[in-house]
Formats: C-alpha cells, sequence, structure tokens
C-alpha cells in the first residue's frame, strides 16, 4: 500500500485536480439539496409555476456542472493512470533487462508476461478510482454534516454514529477480500504460465496423445481462477452491500426523526427537513463509492506483490563495473574463476584460470555440463562469478560491461517478428545494404533470400518460421558479422546442421576471426581443428590448454 499511494502522489496535480473536483462537487451537492428542498416545497405549498422556474433552472445548472466535473476528474484520473502504468511497465522492462536470463530461466515466461501486462493494467482503478476516492470519503462526509448539524443536531448525531460504523465494515470485509485478492491473482501468474507452456508443447503433447488429458487438466485450472476472482467480487460487492444497508438505516432513522419534527409540537420547516433528506444520500456517497471501488484496492494490491518482486529482485544486482574502451581484438584472462548456481549439487566452474591472447581464436570443449556455456554467460554479464576476476585488457570487469564489445550468437536462435533486415541488422541498425549483403555472403545465405517474396523486407514471424534451423543458426552468424566487434562468442555454433549450413558456418567464422579474439564453445572436431587453441573443460576445471594450433580432440 505504502509502494501504491507512493505512485498516486507522484502524479500530484492529477491528484489535485481529482480532489479539487470531488470537494466542489460535494459543496454544489449542499446547493442542489436546498434548492431542490425549496422547489419540491414551493410546489407542495402552491407557489405559481413562472415563480419555480428561477430555483428549477438553477437546479438543473448545478446538476450538469456536478456531471462536468465528475467528467473531468474521471480524464484526469485516467490520464494519470495511463502515464502511471507506462512508466511502471519501462521500469520491469529495465528491471529484466538487468536480471537477465538468468533470472527469467527460472520462473515460468508466462507468469512474468501476465506481471508485465495483467497486473500492471489492475493499478488503473486503484489510481483512477479508489485512492482519491479514499481521501474523500473521510474528508467529504464530515464536510456534509456541518450543514445538517447547523439544521438540525439530533439528525446530525444520527448519521455521525452511522458513519463512525463504515471503517468497522470496511476493515472487516477489506481484510478478507485483500487474503482472497492476492490468492488470485499468485492463481493468475500460475494460469498464464501454465497455458502457456502447454500451448508451446502443443505438438508434443498431440504426438504423445496427450491432448485429452490436458484439456481436463486446462478446465480445472480455469475452473480454480474462475471461482477464486468469483470469491474476490462475491466479497467486494458484499462491502457495497452492506454500507447500501447501512446508508438506508441511517436515511430511514433521520426521516422518521424528521416526519416527528414536522408534525409534532415546533413544526420544522418543510424546506429544512427536505433539504436534510436529500443531504442524506449525499453523505454516503463518497463511502458508497468507496466500496464499490475497493475490489481495485484488492486488485492493485495482489498485483504489486508480483511488481515489486521484479523491482526488487532488480535493485539487489550489483551495479555493473566500469566499460572498458575496447577498440581492437582484446587479451582476456580468467583468474581463479568459480561460479555456484543456486540448489547446485556441484559448482558449476571451479578456479578457472586461462589467458586468451589478442586475435586469438579458442575452442572450449568438454561435455555437456562441464561449463563452456558459464564461461559464456559469465563474459555476457548474465552471470557473476562466486569467486575471481575476469580482466580485458590488464583490467578487472564486471557484470555486463563487456556487453558493449560482443559479437554473440547462441544455441537457440531467438529470430524475432519483424523483417529479415531488422533481424540482421539488431545490433548494428546503422548498416548498409552492402555491409548486410556482405554478411549474408558469408554465411552463404543469398540462395535463401532469393526464395524470399520480399527479399530482406520479408517478414520473418515469430521464431523465424520463414527458415529452418540452419538458416536461422546461419542468420545469427551474419548478425554477428554486422556487429564488427572486437569480441565474438560463438556456442555450438554448427550443433545439429547438416554439412552445407556447417561450411557455411565455418567460413563464416574464419571471416569473424580476422582482427578479432573469438572463443567458440564446441563439440565440433572441425572447429577444434581451425582454432588456435582447444581449451578443454572438465566439470568446470581446465584439464587441458596446449599451447599452438588445436587439433581435434584436444
Amino acid at each position: 500500500m505504502t509502494w501504491l499511494k507512493r505512485l498516486c502522489t507522484g502524479e500530484r496535480a492529477a491528484l489535485v485536480w481529482m480532489l479539487t473536483a470531488g470537494f466542489a462537487a460535494a459543496a454544489l451537492a449542499v446547493v442542489q439539496a436546498w434548492v431542490v428542498a425549496g422547489l419540491i416545497a414551493g410546489a407542495i405549498q402552491g407557489v405559481s409555476l413562472p415563480d419555480l422556474l428561477l430555483p428549477a433552472t438553477l437546479a438543473f445548472g448545478v446538476i450538469v456542472l456536478r456531471g462536468v466535473l465528475s467528467v473531468v476528474a474521471e480524464a484526469v484520473g485516467s490520464a494519470a493512470s495511463r502515464r502511471i502504468k507506462s512508466g511502471i511497465r519501462g521500469r520491469l522492462l529495465s528491471a529484466l533487462a538487468v536480471l537477465g536470463p538468468a533470472w527469467l530461466d527460472a520462473r515460468a515466461s508466462g507468469t512474468v508476461a501476465a506481471t508485465v501486462v495483467d497486473q500492471v493494467e489492475a493499478l488503473d482503478g486503484f489510481v483512477s478510482r479508489f485512492y482519491p476516492v479514499q481521501i474523500l470519503a473521510g474528508a467529504v462526509p464530515m464536510l456534509l454534516l456541518i450543514p445538517v448539524f447547523w439544521t438540525d443536531p439530533p439528525s446530525g448525531w444520527m448519521l455521525l454514529a452511522a458513519g463512525a460504523l463504515t471503517p468497522v465494515i470496511m476493515g472487516l470485509v477489506g481484510w478478507r477480500t485483500g487474503v482472497h485478492a492476492r490468492a488470485q491473482m499468485t492463481a493468475l501468474r500460475r494460469a498464464n504460465g501454465y497455458f502457456l507452456d502447454r500451448l508451446q508443447g502443443l505438438a508434443t503433447l498431440k504426438l504423445f496423445g496427450e491432448i485429452g488429458r490436458e484439456r481436463d487438466r486446462m478446465r480445472k485450472v480455469s475452473d480454480d481462477l474462475r471461482r477464486r476472482t468469483m470469491g474476490v467480487l462475491r466479497l467486494a460487492f458484499l462491502s457495497s452491500t452492506a454500507l447500501e444497508l447501512l446508508s438506508s438505516v441511517a436515511l430511514a432513522l433521520v426521516a422518521v426523526h424528521l416526519a416527528t419534527g414536522l408534525f409534532g409540537a415546533g413544526a420544522m420547516d418543510l424546506t429544512q427537513g427536505l433539504f436534510l433528506l436529500i443531504l442524506v444520500p449525499e453523505i454516503f456517497q463518497p463511502l458508497r463509492r468507496l466500496g464499490a471501488h475497493y475490489h481495485d484496492k484488492a486488485a492493485a494490491v495482489g498485483a504489486a506483490e508480483g511488481i515489486l518482486e521484479i523491482l526488487e529482485a532488480a535493485e539487489q544486482v550489483p551495479v555493473d563495473g566500469p566499460v572498458p574502451a575496447i577498440a581492437k581484438a582484446p587479451t582476456l584472462r580468467f583468474d581463479r574463476v568459480s561460479l555456484a548456481y543456486p540448489g547446485g549439487r556441484r559448482a558449476a566452474l571451479d578456479g578457472v584460470s586461462f589467458e586468451i591472447a589478442p586475435g586469438e581464436t579458442v575452442a572450449l570443449v568438454g561435455e555437456s555440463g562441464s561449463g563452456k556455456s558459464s564461461l559464456l554467460s559469465i563474459l555476457l554479464g548474465l552471470r557473476r562469478p562466486t569467486s575471481g576476476t575476469v580482466s580485458v585488457d590488464g583490467a578487472a570487469v564486471e557484470g555486463g560491461a563487456l556487453v558493449p564489445a560482443i559479437a554473440w550468437a547462441g544455441q537457440r536462435v531467438r529470430i524475432f517478428s519483424a523483417s529479415l533486415r531488422d533481424n540482421l541488422t539488431l545490433g548494428r541498425p546503422d548498416a548498409d545494404d552492402s555491409a548486410v549483403a556482405s554478411a549474408l555472403e558469408a554465411v552463404a545465405l543469398p540462395p535463401v533470400l532469393a526464395r524470399l517474396p520480399e527479399r530482406l523486407d520479408t517478414m520473418m514471424g515469430e521464431g523465424g518460421r520463414a527458415l529452418s534451423g540452419g538458416e536461422a543458426r546461419r542468420v545469427a552468424v551474419a548478425r554477428a558479422l554486422l556487429r564488427d566487434a572486437p569480441l565474438v562468442l560463438l556456442d555450438e555454433p554448427t550443433a545439429n546442421l547438416d554439412r552445407d549450413s556447417e561450411a557455411a558456418i565455418l567460413s563464416a567464422i574464419r571471416t569473424l576471426s580476422h582482427g578479432r579474439t573469438v572463443i567458440v564453445a564446441t563439440h565440433s572436431p572441425a572447429i577444434m581443428a581451425m582454432a588456435d587453441r582447444v581449451i578443454r573443460l572438465e566439470r568446470g576445471r581446465v584439464v587441458d590448454q596446449p599451447s599452438g594450433k588445436g587439433r581435434p580432440g584436444g
């Protein structure tokens, strides 16, 4: 709640506008009640229609003005909410960039997507409706009680007593609503993660004949989410019902008291009695609105937990070290570098030490799980070593400080839903057509380009549906070529490729190695043969790093 309130007070101008409109509407409610009471009393007492025209026009004008104020407050609140949601999404994306793939790999992508999209959207009601109404609900009824006490003190005391019960009702109902809302938001994140996981694995489920069983499981997950959502709404509407009942009881008590005053000894003026009856619903109106929007608060509190988990996790990530100025192929040195994953049975890297000379092409070899990818992840800033240091040209580097000087192509190629040109120039947006053509030529992609309907402007589709696996791998290597960085990192660039694709990538690696320091994690004998040196890893330790030209098998 503290964080949510801080978001709202950050939009100070919008909040002031909404509160000003609310207080002005409350003041006009008093005027409206008095004018309408006089109008009704005049009609009952036989005042002529021409004499009633002025108060009727005034009453109409006050009603219209209150409506305008309500529309203005809603518009200002919606605009403030859009700005806050946009800012929060920007902060979330920045936080996810800081946390990196290592943090995301431990979480369902559907859960993270639900936080960035659905849970940020759940802040809307709190910002634009609940928070300003909460402030008004604490102040407006007390202000409206002033003319009530001025007109008839007993009525004021009755309304004050009824109003004192409101926090008790809201507290009892609100506590249960908050508990259920947090559980519902957790269920929503889990359901999104479950659905996305099954959607991505739909082909596998179909091949194994599990579609029917998964459909039943999805139905159970959906029903659980539906029950939790309806439970939150039931509790939220219960608060509204309780407030409506309290308002009705208070109105009935005041009406009985006024009836006694109107027809008893020392009869009350009819206009005053009607004024009080008309004003009673206005006193409870902010409280009823608070009850109606209470589920907005519960939803926002539940959403804030997921949002703050990401933002606070990013704040705990150490700040990257200074970015070194690297204009040419660098010297890299690993000095007793160790890396342990949370919950891992053993260290991924255990005291690794080696040095790579400028312009050297080094093949990292070893069985799966030996630490090759972990070494690359440290250079990429995706992981931070548990101990030891990484130096570039003699200066220690931390985190993602090396990223500006790195060209990268990994095992799992990501082709975005964009044009082929945009995918190729991802690391160098200003690359001209000649540079793009040279990169494509280096990986033997011109024949592929020739069959695309719009050549470089052809949309690839999510995951590169227009390309085969080998072609997508070649696009990734071409992207690294275009990056034109002094340090090149490749992770299994030729794994599971046909002969033609492998030959094209080997040729591209030769091109990349000119004037650059290249590190390739690989099982390929061909890459080992062309490397200047082979460093063999086993269970996170360097077991062999001969000098001179590498050879298959190391």
